[in-house]
């Protein structure tokens, strides 16, 4: 995966070199390590039943169900989830997916503390949540009208990354950039990805990532909110955006 390039499991262009199956899960490799040491792994797994063990090693899994149901297991405790919920698997814990039904799930992993840049970009975390629904949490502001509901961070878990879910009414948006790597991910709704003079849809199940000081917007061009989940490293605020003169954006102060 390209950084600015969409991608989305749905729209049968992925590569069969990116397919495999797990179990009786199919799953699709969306985001590798190509030549990047120590590289954020993004992969969508579809599932109508069970699929088979996977060990987290080495990192730390960060999930987020779109769509369906299933029961989650994370070593020999079983959770079962429904859409819109998010869990975390710690680096070291075997998980697997059992009956699933309609499955559409997205799997973040994040290389763990046993590697230089994780090491250094990784803070200490407290209070391991599994499970975390979305819409539990409060919501904080960020750019303009905007709004973001932080699902994990170090206060419930994750040293490694924050994962959020951010609501984008109808709106445009000027350019801007981040300081960290960002996996974004469209969990419903639609519009456009803007990255210099490339626009690209966006709808559920798009997939892109935005690398350090990449220049874009995102821009809702329907009546309904766009939900999008944006799983970055090193963690921080999602409200933490600069303009392209460096100004940060309305709703960030440097000083959080």
């Amino acid at each position: 995966m390209k950084p600015g390039i969409v991608y989305n499991a749905s729209s049968g262009l992925i590569e069969k070199e990116y397919r495999s199956t797990r179990g009786a899960g199919e799953c699709f490799a969306l985001l590798t390590s190509d030549t990047y040491a120590e590289p954020i792994n993004v992969s969508e797994i579809w599932l109508d039943g069970d699929a088979a063990p996977l060990l987290s090693e080495q990192r730390d899994t960060l999930i987020f169900i779109r769509e369906g149901s299933a029961t989650l297991q994370i070593d020999s405790e079983k959770y079962d989830l429904t859409e819109k919920t998010a869990a975390l698997v710690k680096s070291g814990s075997t998980f697997n997916w059992l009956n699933g039904k309609g499955l559409k799930a997205v799997e973040i992993s994040l290389p763990d503390k046993s590697l230089p840049y994780s090491r250094k970009n990784t803070v200490e975390a407290r209070n391991y949540t599994p499970v975390v629904k979305q819409g539990a949490m409060p919501t904080g502001d960020a750019t303009g009208d905007r709004q973001f509901e932080v699902l994990y961070s170090a206060e419930n878990g994750s040293g490694s990354a924050t994962m959020f879910v951010g609501f984008i009414p109808t709106s445009g948006a000027p350019d801007h950039y981040h300081l960290y790597d960002e996996v974004c991910h469209i969990v419903q709704g639609g519009g456009e990805l803007h990255v210099g003079d490339t626009v690209q849809k966006i709808e559920a199940g798009s997939t892109f990532v935005v690398s350090p000081r990449l220049l874009h917007s995102i821009r809702n061009d329907r009546e309904e909110d766009l939900w999008i989940l944006g799983t970055f490293r090193p963690a921080g605020s999602p409200a933490a955006a600069y303009y392209p003169d460096g100004r940060p954006a309305p709703g960030y102060s440097e000083t959080e």
